[in-house]
């Protein structure tokens, strides 16, 4: 067994190296309590506020290429807009755009 912290033999034994990784892990852990993504503040609505719904792309397993929503036979609204709204929804190649329901 070789150490691998400098490769000599013996120096430290495997208990240490687990020992002071699972130090090293509960000192961060108390301090990480809160998680902040960019992109992904709550919104409060009001009570009777409208609330705009959208739509995603659809997927299939018999496929592996996705659909655009308004492919298929759903009531359109007057203009289809697309909502990017976080850079998540782009590398997910999610399609997000309005729907005619609010």
């Amino acid at each position: 067994w070789r150490c691998s912290i400098c490769m000599c033999r013996g120096c430290r034994s495997p208990p240490y190296s687990i020992m002071t990784g699972l130090f090293g892990l509960l000192l961060v852990v108390p301090v990480a309590d809160a998680l902040y993504l960019p992109g992904f503040l709550p919104k409060q609505y009001e009570a009777n506020a409208s609330v705009e719904l959208k739509v995603n792309k659809l997927t299939s397993v018999k496929t592996q290429l996705p659909y655009r929503y308004y492919t298929l036979p759903y009531c359109l609204p007057d203009v289809i807009r697309e909502s990017r709204e976080n850079l998540g929804e782009t590398l997910m190649g999610d399609v997000i755009e309005n729907s005619p329901y609010a």
